[in-house]
């Protein structure tokens, strides 16, 4: 009988191991023009940013721009099963290796699990490493289908899938759902991680420097999208506990205009601060100040607390002027 015993408990523990496939032990760093660093069990966060090319921007004594990088972010979420990639940053030009590391870094991490890409929007500093993955058999690409279905044929059909808003990824262990916030672009998405209090926003509600609207249509679609952002934070079968929310946006390092968050994310006096501000915008008591970006359109801040819009003054002065004339027929 101890012998059948002993038997059924080792093909127990064969059984668990192909069920349950480990995680491969890979420190935190640098690989190539990219720096990694873990944000919650096998969830990393990717910059592509190093010591030779770090994020942000620096100044000489005289104020003058001297170093510059808009370093874009990606995340990857590794379950039992599958992995996530969200988004592949800006397309990288000044290192020479940067399809060959990324690589090794999401494949160092995932091991022979099934690889699955998708986007938060459809803007070049999020989707320039795409050629990384484009030709690789084993990635798969689901695609969100109102900012990037039309380019969706830049992969083999065997190897892409498009999706609206209310995609589950479940990759085993971890879920990640999807949330549809439009405004800075048609189909800006943004990802919960399910059992955690993290979202993947991009560019969505901004990362800093504030979320940019390009006109007045998108800052329609943002006053109507962000309160179903809202909705979904503050709904309890989605179990996020908002004290503890962690928003890691598009541009982490974006945050610096905040030094008060140290080491730490936006949360959910971001959110308030935002739903705020969108309030003021559209009757027009919004503070605002010049952007000094060098945008045609984009050449107002309107702050508020944390949270910054960067839009066009004359554009939103049309459209709160045009809200109070409709309310008063």
């Amino acid at each position: 009988m101890k012998k059948n015993y002993f038997l059924i408990t080792l093909a127990l523990i064969a059984a668990l191991s192909v069920s349950c496939k480990s995680v491969p032990t890979v420190s935190d760093g640098q690989e190539g023009p990219y720096t990694i660093t873990t944000i919650a069990e096998n969830v990393y966060h990717i910059q592509d940013c190093n010591d030779e090319n770090p994020s942000g921007e620096s100044f000489d004594e005289n104020g003058n721009q001297t170093h510059f990088n808009n370093c874009s972010d990606i995340y990857l979420v590794v379950g039992t099963e599958k992995a996530l990639v969200i988004d592949l940053s800006n397309r990288i030009k000044w290192a020479d290796n940067a399809e060959e590391s990324l690589r090794k870094i999401v494949y160092d991490r995932i091991g022979d699990r099934e690889l699955q890409i998708t986007f938060t929007h459809n803007h070049g500093d999020h989707t320039g490493m795409f050629p990384a993955f484009q030709n690789e058999e084993r990635a798969f690409f689901a695609i969100p289908a109102i900012d990037l279905g039309k380019d969706a044929d830049q992969v083999p059909e065997n190897r892409r899938s498009l999706y609206d808003e209310g995609e589950t990824f479940d990759l085993g262990g971890y879920k990640v759902h999807t949330i549809l916030v439009p405004g800075h672009t048609a189909g800006s998405m943004v990802f919960h991680l399910e059992g955690t209090d993290i979202l993947f926003t991009g560019d969505a509600i901004g990362s800093g420097h504030g979320v940019w609207i390009f006109n007045t249509e998108a800052f329609e679609n943002y006053v109507a999208g962000f309160p179903h952002l809202v909705e979904y934070i503050e709904n309890g079968t989605n179990g996020i506990n908002k004290d503890n929310l962690k928003l890691y946006g598009g541009h982490f390092w974006q945050k610096d205009w905040f030094p008060e968050l140290g080491d730490g994310v936006f949360g959910i006096q971001y959110i308030s601060d935002m739903q705020a501000l969108i309030g003021q915008i559209a009757d027009g008591t919004a503070t605002t100040e010049p952007s000094g970006l060098s945008h045609p359109v984009l050449d107002t801040y309107f702050r508020n607390g944390q949270a910054i819009v960067a839009w066009n003054a004359k554009q939103a002065e049309d459209y709160h002027s045009a809200l109070a004339a409709a309310e008063q027929e």
